[in-house]
């Protein structure tokens, strides 16, 4: 008899374990739930780029513009809505392009940019990309514009000394 304690505790073990699945109901599937849940909305709101500049709006327009045609995307939509702030959109055959621009301050501006795949999947790495790129732009343009207010020339970089 000894030998059958084992079996029956395991038995019994597997039917309590059974039957507490059985009887909890959502108590076991809500977590899940609410887990899947959670991480679909961190995916759709933190695979989004923005990042704030220290430019003007109207310089950071002109190197979104500038950027996305420099980058091979197709110019769509461009709006502005009643607190002067842009919207810009843009394509290719797989991506959505949206580039918002807020104004920070007269002299910073928010730039936020989602690169979608479709209605669910983004592509982070292609809207920072492009923030990065913008931001070049952006400091080429100021610089351009400096240089050619101040009559001053462009910095060249130093020639070697040759023999």
């Amino acid at each position: 008899m000894p030998r059958n304690k084992p079996i029956v505790a395991v038995i019994l073990a597997v039917c309590l374990a059974v039957s507490s699945l059985i009887f909890t109901g959502c108590a076991v599937v809500a977590p899940l739930a609410l887990t899947s849940t959670s991480m679909g909305a961190a995916y759709y709101y933190m695979n989004v780029s923005e990042k704030t500049c220290v430019y003007d709006l109207d310089t950071m327009n002109r190197a979104s513009l500038v950027t996305l045609k420099r980058m091979g995307f197709k110019l769509g939509e461009q709006s502005k809505d009643e607190d002067g702030d842009r919207k810009i959109l843009a394509e290719t055959e797989e991506l959505n392009i949206t580039v918002k621009l807020k104004k920070v301050t007269h002299k910073c501006t928010k730039i936020k940019v989602t690169a979608r795949k479709n209605v669910v999947m983004r592509d982070k790495a292609t809207a920072a990309e492009i923030i990065l790129q913008t931001e070049k732009t952006a400091a080429l343009m100021k610089f351009n514009g400096r240089t050619a207010l101040s009559n001053h020339p462009a910095p060249s970089s130093p020639t070697p000394a040759t023999d």
